[in-house]
């Protein structure tokens, strides 16, 4: 059976929202207001699935912006990974159809996530930013709208304290994150599904829906739909519990990295394209923590995100420290670390660019 037609929003011209609500509208404007997530004078892309989610923050931003002006212009981008064949291709026509009453550009991407020897899950989210990063340069967006919600992050810290993640896994994720040379903005960030489903039936707004009900990362799945609903029987509140103590995970993060950037500064030997070497014997006589600290930045000045590395990841580098010279490490992303004399150096390998998405304009 087809899915209806999506309708025009109603009523776009809608009134501040109300101090005592507790809808989506609230929520993403204080997240909005709090943290200056949307541009006023460049225009805003915005990542629109086909899903509730998007659906309704792309819905909620055109409406803010007929009452604001800002962002200067509203560009809706999807990305067809093909995962679900027709299924697939259904919901990039489905964007680009809302796109169209909208009034709003429509800029497409297809990509294939099986062809890169890495696992599935992983390949579509690289791929899905590489593809975002591409349209935002099309379009001169100065930042990139995606519909995290506040359900995703509470899964989001719980599936990264299982891997092990550290201070700054457990934090989650940011409102406001800069992605190597993307900015990715989450304005629903602290809005439930539930709010977006009440919104999105208020809205009298259509949506696509996975007929799998998976997303594309198994381990996700399980924390979604067998680890968290067992945990909700000892403790209803769980997932507030997570994004209460994610909120303190941030704080601690916070005061950590300010503190590892100023002692980053002291022990830089060397910087080159693609390269750092490190004074390990400086770094020793920082504390372990501080420690693990300065090497993540220094990961993170290197790749321009370390926010996908684990504990172990981690401490595979801080090994480096006491090690003999000639001893090395293979990091993701493509780094290696070696220890020298004196010095850890790090190195980020270079890659052939190959094209990895097909794009189109509509």
């Amino acid at each position: 059976m087809a899915l209806p037609t999506p309708r025009q929003p109603r009523g776009v011209r809608a009134a501040r929202p109300n101090p005592r609500d507790c809808r989506l509208e609230l929520h993403a404007e204080r997240l909005i207001e709090e943290h200056e997530l949307i541009p006023r004078d460049a225009p805003l892309l915005v990542g629109v699935s086909g899903g509730p989610d998007s659906v309704a923050l792309l819905d909620f931003l055109v409406a803010r912006r007929e009452r604001t002006g800002a962002p200067a212009e509203i560009v809706v981008g999807h990305v067809n990974h093909g995962l679900r064949g027709a299924e697939s291709d259904g919901d990039q026509a489905f964007v680009q159809e809302m796109a169209a009453l909208l009034g709003a550009r429509c800029l497409t991407a297809r990509v294939d996530p099986g062809a890169r020897g890495e696992s599935v899950e992983e390949s579509a989210r690289k791929l899905r930013y590489g593809a975002l990063r591409l349209m935002a340069a099309d379009s001169g967006a100065a930042r990139v709208a995606v519909a995290h919600t506040s359900d995703d992050q509470a899964e989001t810290v719980l599936l990264r304290l299982i891997r092990g993640a550290g201070l700054l896994g457990l934090g989650g994720m940011r409102p406001l994150r800069k992605l190597s040379d993307l900015e990715l903005v989450r304005p629903l960030l602290t809005t439930t599904r539930e709010q977006v489903m009440d919104y999105v039936k208020r809205r009298n707004l259509a949506f696509r829906t996975d007929s799998s009900n998976q997303t594309t990362d198994p381990r996700l799945n399980f924390v979604r739909l067998e680890v968290l609903p067992r945990i909700q029987r000892m403790n209803p509140s769980i997932r507030e519990t997570l994004l209460r103590e994610a909120s303190m995970f941030r704080e601690a993060d916070a005061h950590l990295a300010a503190e590892a950037g100023r002692a980053l500064a002291g022990v830089v030997l060397a910087r080159d394209d693609g390269k750092i070497e490190l004074d390990a014997e400086g770094l020793l006589l920082y504390p372990k923590l501080l420690r693990k600290y300065v090497l993540r930045f220094a990961l993170q000045e290197l790749n321009g995100d370390a926010l996908d590395l684990s504990t172990a990841h981690i401490d595979a580098l801080h090994a480096l420290l006491t090690s003999q010279p000639g001893r090395s490490a293979d990091i993701p992303m493509g780094i290696q670390a070696r220890r020298d004399r004196g010095a850890v150096v790090l190195s980020k390998r270079k890659r052939e660019p190959k094209r990895a998405e097909q794009r189109s304009n509509t």
